[in-house]
């Protein structure tokens, strides 16, 4: 199964990476589990208190099938040599320490025959199984405790047959490799180690996680690493404590870094972007208390490469406590119990359209653990599809939800919101998106604002405001764009505001009507090292300017023609290379150019945004709001000002006199009727009604 919670491993040795699904390794925390004596007291079960009689093939392990006979075997047992009877089971009791990894591979003479394999803990519950249509089957699985399981072989179709049957030990810690070895978490495997001749610095020795660097939270660790070379440090959460790290390093340089649970090996999440994310950072929310380790990585696919390279590590802290399982955004932790996020825990693998947290955690009947976006929510066990009609095997209600532009997977119905992500609401038992908006009164439900997304601005909850970011007064209340505090438009920075990257200040101004068609200047200024992006938004909440450079420590956001009314100012860090504060300035400036827009000259069809109406009156050039009333052929600047039976407005040339109306699609002249004194006209590709070219 391909895992799509986390998108690559970390490679933990010098030797070939490999970046492939981390996933090998299950991370489900199962109950502690009896000894195996406590099940032998108790007696044979009754339909195995006397083994079936011998078909005559039998290998030298007979009787061993059922629990009471099952033959003692240990990590590393490989037998190609086994034989079942028709009807029958071959048991095999295995010690385990905890949070030994294994894997259990079968294989049946001819590969035809159908054999199941399974997994069971001393009280004879199934904790893992393997059950394809032949005789070829494997699965993995980590004992949670000290203990004895058992190895069982069906013949699922009552036929007899010769099988192979291994047992290989693996690992979750490097503790649980011998000295000059490490765990290579990817395959569960311990391989040898040798401390390379380059990474070093005053955190040595820590290149095992059993030898983690302890730092205490808040931190900031100075460290250098290098292809081959292995940095853990550790720290310790209290129940609920939401922890940020980020990673910061040489430019041109790719560094990885993994969280792992100390004590059980456990992956927690992993950020490991390619060179062009630089830093790397994490959010590990409301965790279990417990010990965690910080592994940092370097990854060249170019070959070997001994160079140094410098990094910081940052740690920042916050305590609190989940509610739904949307709250919690680690890939390993997906689900929220009483204030925490925990992994699955689930005795038996998890059926279609159930939480998970890794392929392993599901049943055979899963192609997947699909782990969606940020949040548990929509952590679910199961298969690709092509449309609703091949989801009936999630229940009633079930979608099929495109991931990427090549698959789609099944989504089981909802039972609430809370099943649901925050810009989702359950209707009829299908998450469906909560819409569109311009501003706070476009969103009915209770809870939900007008938030701005990656993706345009969607009505969503409100959760709790970021820990961070926090401003003076009296520009404190400015979460929100609906009651965001005044600032003066005379060109005076207002110094001392604060954001970071899970921050976005709001603030307001107005444009008189003696103010009408001056330019407009919001200016942002800034550290180096940051990435800020400014927007500006009329009343109705139509965009007016924006500056969103990757690189400029000073943003300015100009529109030229401002009309009177009242103007939101939208401040978002995109990224910092630090868990700190951004301190910044803002300044808005309006300037009387002595400037007017006409209808002629069409100096509204230049703006960007699209403002596209001129008032001569005033000079100034206003957004349409249209309001989803205007009628094909008519002007329009955004697509909500079309009536449902448009396809678009019509904008890919910007406000060229005429052209940008409310349109449709088309293929030929005999499309165009429906759209007054329009010809269909080719456009890259592409061809709509539009009026004739002149």
């Amino acid at each position: 199964m391909a895992a799509l919670a986390l998108g690559g491993c970390i490679d933990e040795t010098e030797e070939t990476p490999a970046r492939e699904a981390d996933q090998a390794v299950a991370m489900d925390d199962a109950a502690p589990m009896a000894d195996a004596a406590v099940m032998a007291d108790a007696g044979p079960a009754p339909d195995q208190a006397v083994p079936p009689p011998s078909c005559g093939n039998e290998d030298d392990l007979y009787p061993n099938q059922g629990p009471d006979g099952a033959e003692p075997i240990e990590l590393g047992f490989a037998r190609q040599d086994l034989f079942i009877c028709p009807d029958s089971e071959d048991w095999f009791a295995l010690p385990l320490a905890a949070n030994q990894a294994i894997t259990v591979t079968l294989l049946a003479d001819p590969v035809e025959t159908d054999l199941d394999l399974s997994l069971l803990d001393a009280n004879g519950e199934i904790v893992g199984d393997s059950a394809g249509e032949i005789g070829e089957e494997s699965l993995a699985f980590v004992a949670p405790a000290d203990g004895t399981w058992f190895v069982r072989v069906n013949g699922y179709r009552g036929e007899a047959t010769y099988y192979a049957l291994a047992v290989q030990g693996g690992c979750r810690t490097d503790g649980q490799c011998a000295e000059g070895q490490v765990c290579r978490r990817s395959a569960g495997e311990c391989v040898p180690f040798v401390v390379p001749e380059c990474g070093a610095d005053r955190n040595e020795p820590n290149d095992r996680d059993d030898q983690a660097t302890p730092v205490e939270i808040p931190a900031s660790v100075r460290g250098v690493t290098c292809d081959g070379d292995r940095d853990w440090f550790a720290f310790e959460a209290n129940d609920g404590d939401t922890i940020d790290l980020l990673l910061s390093f040489d430019a041109g340089k790719d560094l990885d870094l993994l969280v792992t649970d100390l004590d059980t090996g456990a992956i927690i999440d992993v950020a490991q972007g390619d060179s062009r994310t630089n830093p790397e950072r994490l959010t590990l929310t409301a965790l279990p208390a417990g010990r965690y380790g910080a592994g940092v990585f370097a990854f060249n696919d170019n070959g070997p490469a001994l160079a140094d390279i410098d990094f910081t590590l940052e740690l920042a802290g916050r305590s609190g406590a989940c509610q739904v399982d949307r709250d919690c955004v680690s890939a390993g932790l997906p689900v929220c119990d009483a204030g925490v996020c925990r992994a699955v825990d689930q005795p038996s693998p998890v059926a279609l359209g159930g939480r998970c947290d890794s392929d392993e955690d599901c049943g055979a009947d899963a192609q997947l653990c699909y782990t969606g976006g940020a949040g548990g929510h929509d952590n679910v066990c199961t298969i690709q599809c092509q449309g609703d009609a091949g989801c009936a095997a999630l229940g009633e209600g079930a979608t099929c939800v495109p991931i990427s532009n090549q698959s789609a997977v099944c989504f089981p119905p909802c039972e609430s919101d809370d099943d649901c992500s925050a810009f989702r609401t359950c209707q009829a038992r299908t998450c469906e998106i909560r819409g569109e908006c311009r501003g706070d009164a476009d969103c009915d439900g209770a809870g939900e604002a007008c938030q701005v997304t990656p993706f345009g601005r969607y009505c969503g909850l409100v959760g709790e405001g970021p820990a961070c970011g926090d401003d003076p007064a009296p520009y404190t209340d400015n979460g929100r764009a609906e009651g965001a505090p005044a600032v003066p438009t005379d060109g005076v920075a207002i110094e001392g505001l604060n954001t970071c990257d899970a921050d976005t200040d709001w603030f307001t101004f107005e444009v008189t009507p003696e103010q009408a068609a001056h330019t407009l200047e919001v200016s942002v200024s800034f550290r180096s090292g940051v990435d800020i992006d400014v927007y500006v938004y009329d009343a109705a909440g139509a965009p007016v300017a924006e500056a969103t450079s990757p690189d400029q420590t000073t943003e300015v956001a100009r529109a030229r023609w401002i009309a009177p009314g009242t103007y939101q100012v939208q401040v978002d860090q995109f990224s910092s290379d630090m868990l700190a504060d951004t301190a910044y300035s803002l300044a808005v400036t309006l300037t009387d150019n002595d400037d007017a827009c006409t209808v002629a000259g069409n100096e509204c069809g230049r703006t960007e945004p699209l403002r596209a109406a001129c008032d001569e009156a005033t000079g100034a050039c206003a957004a349409i709001e249209g309001r989803g009333e205007v009628p094909l052929g008519s002007l329009c600047d955004s697509d909500d000002d079309c009536v449902a039976e448009a396809a678009v407005c019509w904008t890919f040339e910007g406000g060229a006199q005429g052209y940008n109306i409310c349109t449709i699609a088309c293929q030929g002249a005999q499309d165009c009727a429906a759209v007054p004194d329009t010809v269909c006209t080719p456009f890259q590709g592409f061809a709509a009604c539009l009026p004739p070219r002149n």
